[in-house]
């Protein structure tokens, strides 16, 4: 599933793409990343790291507008990365996790932890009555 981690409210902030990749492959030393240079693409970068101990793997693409993440894989996956892409990020800067359909969100601060952002997406299915 695709899920996006990008501002809350419009703002200057931008996320600094070569620190952005030192940081990820400092994280996962087998993440593959590959530069897009069609300037009409959406992404600036795409990659894909193998998680360790996991057969799953997690997509990911920076936003040429350098403002977000797009994620594909399994939600831990993603939530994972949220919050790992959160330490990164300036403390005043407010960021949201979501699915592509915004069915579900979640703003990612400091102490937002993988379970929470997962919590947030489960939906519990009430009996019909």
């Amino acid at each position: 599933m695709e899920y996006l981690i990008t501002p809350i409210e419009e703002t200057d902030w931008r996320i600094n793409e070569l620190d952005l990749i030192n940081h990820l492959s400092e994280k996962w030393s087998n993440v593959q990343i590959k530069e897009i240079t069609n300037l009409d693409d959406f992404y600036c970068f795409e990659g894909l790291i193998n998680l360790s101990g996991n057969d799953k793997t997690l997509e990911f693409a920076l936003h040429r507008d350098r403002q977000g993440v797009s994620l594909d894989g399994y939600l831990e996956n993603c939530a994972l990365f949220a919050v790992w892409l959160r330490s990164l990020v300036p403390q005043d800067q407010k960021l949201a996790f979501y699915d592509q359909g915004y069915n579900a969100h979640i703003e990612l601060n400091q102490n937002t932890t993988e379970l929470e952002i997962i919590n947030s997406f489960i939906s519990t299915v009430l009996p019909l009555v």
